[in-house]
């Protein structure tokens, strides 16, 4: 069997349109409500907006060898007892 080696910037690079997007339509809301200082969007869309960033966020792990579970342990804090 023949392993596929993946090109980690070059992967990460097609799937940036999935941010691009993302952006645009985070301008359009800002633009839309311009002269406002609060921004009104619809729950729905900020359900899609996390569905994609976990989508990018997982496919980008799976690719470079990096889990969450694997980072959440590297990243908890150590407590040290003075007894």
């Amino acid at each position: 069997m023949e392993t596929k080696e993946i090109n980690v910037p070059k992967f990460v690079g097609r799937h940036l349109s999935q941010l691009k997007v993302l952006a645009r339509l985070l301008e359009h809301e800002l633009e839309a409500a311009k002269g406002s200082r609060e921004v009104t969007v619809d729950r729905h869309l900020i359900e899609n907006i996390l569905d994609t960033l976990e989508i990018f966020t997982d496919d980008v792990e799976a690719v470079s060898g990096v889990s969450r579970d694997r980072a959440k342990a590297e990243q908890k804090p150590v407590v040290a007892r003075m007894n």
